[in-house]
Order: structure tokens, then sequence, then C-alpha cells
């Protein structure tokens, strides 16, 4: 019977609750932080590169950069007949063997 009693006298006691609501101008103050967070450098700087125009010229850059490197890379393998290399290559006969031991034997089957 006394847990009854407990029961109601703590139900009884959420009778008078109100909903909370936040204090005046909360979302005024709230927007105001926000907006303080986005006018520093790194919100600056975010909401610049998230431009598409930026974003996109961005890209176009990396792959232009690409292209240059390797143009300029298979233009120093072409200009580099240099004949030390030649003679390095013959002496350590650094060659690749085309012919495999499967090649050989296919011909006994």
């Amino acid at each position: 019977m006394e847990k009854k009693k407990e029961i109601v006298r703590v139900l009884d006691s959420l009778e008078g609750l109100q909903k909370a609501s936040p204090g005046p101008f909360f979302f005024t103050r709230v927007q105001a932080r926000r907006q303080n967070e986005e006018t520093g450098f790194w919100g600056k700087l975010a909401s610049f590169l998230t431009k598409p125009s930026i974003a996109l010229a961005t890209l176009c850059l990396i792959f232009l950069l690409n292209a240059a490197a390797l143009f300029y890379q298979h233009a120093s393998s072409v200009a580099s007949a240099d004949p030390n290399e030649q003679s390095v290559t013959e002496e350590y006969n650094t060659t690749v063997a085309t012919n495999s031991y499967y090649d050989e034997n296919s011909e006994a089957r």
C-alpha cells in the first residue's frame, strides 16, 4: 500500500510542469554566434573554395599540372639518349627476356 502512495505522490508532483522554453532572444544570439564563426579565416576559406567555379578551376589546374609533368617526363626520357646509359645497359644486360618456359614447351603438348 505504501508503494502506491509513493507512486501517486510522484505522479502528482508532475502535474504542475510546464513546457520548457528558451530565454528571450536565444535564437538571435545563436545566429549571431554562427555568423561570427563563419566569418573567421577558415570559414571564409571554406566558403570560397566550395564555390563551383573555384572548384572547377582548381580541378582543371590539377589536370594541367599532371599533363605537364607527364609531358616533361616523356620529353626528358627521349632527350636522355646518353651513350653512358646504353653502355651500362649493355654491360649489365638489363633487357627483359620475352620467352618463358611455358612458351618454349608449348609445342611439346
